[in-house]
């Protein structure tokens, strides 16, 4: 089953709500999350700063959205 969940996180809660996202995950090895950020304003060591979970995530991509 697949789950599409869209949250509005203050940036204060953000890592915060990862790090639960990831140690759900951690703890069903049958689940497997995938998180997206829309966030054009925020810098981007900003966003790899918040995307520091314990354990760390396995594969980490950023994409830059076109403006256009």
């Amino acid at each position: 089953m697949k789950i599409f969940t869209v949250s509005e996180v203050p940036d204060n809660l953000t890592n915060d709500w990862l790090q639960h996202l990831r140690d759900f995950d951690h703890a069903h090895p049958g689940c497997h999350f995938e998180v997206m950020a829309d966030a054009p304003d925020v810098p981007l060591n900003r966003i790899v700063e918040v995307m520091r979970v314990n354990p760390r995530l396995s594969f980490e991509a950023f994409f830059k959205r076109g403006r256009g």
